[in-house]
């Protein structure tokens, strides 16, 4: 879980906390002290995983605002321009970093979702079973390990 610090300026206030709250309860999941229901678990990871699919697309998508805007060739055009770049992609608080430690929040509580239902183990059997289907399809057969 990222510390509060390590988020951007602007997302630092928002994030963060959120950010500490999983974490804890990420703990909890662990230590297996959290019990989710694999029903409950299931809608609430659909819906993180259409969240995490829409923060990936958005943070692709920023790379378009790391250009510079034409509003003239003169100096109030060109810091105008960089000062709008800054806010859409800058370290400090743009659109790009924020969105990515909002996509990092979103991974952090899709793993504890699934801690916490004990889907672990069978999302990795799922994993291994497409795996070998797709396989069968050209027609390898994968022997078990034992």
């Amino acid at each position: 879980m990222p510390e509060p610090e390590a988020f951007p300026g602007a997302a630092a206030g928002a994030l963060a906390p959120v950010a500490t709250k999983v974490g804890k309860v990420k703990e909890q999941a662990l230590a297996g002290s959290l019990k989710i229901d694999l029903d409950a678990a299931q809608v609430i990871l659909a819906t993180l995983g259409r969240l995490r699919l829409r923060a990936a697309d958005l943070v692709q998508r920023c790379v378009e605002l790391d250009a510079p805007l034409r509003f003239g060739d003169n100096w109030v055009g060109q810091i105008m321009s960089e000062r709008l770049r800054t806010v859409a992609v800058g370290q400090d608080g743009g659109v790009t970093p924020v969105l990515s430690a909002f996509h990092q929040v979103l991974d952090d509580l899709e793993a504890t979702v699934r801690f916490a239902a004990g889907m672990y183990a069978t999302s990795d059997e799922q994993a291994a079973a497409d795996l070998r289907r797709a396989i069968e399809r050209f027609g390898v057969t994968i022997e078990e390990a034992s």
